[in-house]
């Protein structure tokens, strides 16, 4: 947990390469000595191609989420690491909500954070307008400063 006097930075993570960059922008770029950086990662548990409701295999669904929880509890302890490596205090956790961005304008509230730093994945068009957009729920409601860092183009 942060100390008084320490700078609360929430990073969103979700294990894409724009979530790994809003990462590296944050460490090469914002990192201060004593910043405290709150991890957060909200993920979406997918069960595509197992039979959900009363014909389900309980089995089966306990064997699917537990594979995809490990994921996820690596890529806790993996970026964890990185904050380590990078001299930074701090702690990366799974966080459970319905929707990613409410939960992460909720964390930030509930951590106190001064700033939230997250990527983008880049929808465009109808896709963003179905799909919505984490980051912009976030900008839109959150109470603290929010960096968006778009991934930079591959020459």
């Amino acid at each position: 947990m942060a100390k008084e006097g320490q700078r609360r930075i929430l990073i969103a993570i979700d294990g894409s390469e724009s979530a790994e960059y809003a990462f590296d922008w944050y460490i090469h770029n914002m990192k201060q000595p004593n910043d405290y950086v709150y991890g957060i990662t909200v993920p979406e548990y997918s069960f595509a191609g197992i039979t959900v409701g009363p014909m389900a295999d309980p089995q089966a669904l306990q064997d699917e989420f537990m594979s995809q929880h490990k994921v996820v509890e690596k890529l806790c302890a993996d970026y964890t690491a990185k904050l380590r490596s990078a001299g930074v205090k701090g702690q990366v956790d799974e966080y459970s909500g319905n929707k990613p961005g409410e939960t992460i304008v909720e964390q930030a509230e509930k951590l106190n954070a001064d700033h939230v730093i997250m990527g983008t994945r880049g929808l465009t068009g109808m896709k963003k307008f179905f799909l919505g957009s984490v980051s912009n729920y976030v900008v839109q409601n959150c109470g603290v400063p929010v960096s968006v860092i778009p991934k930079k183009e591959q020459k």
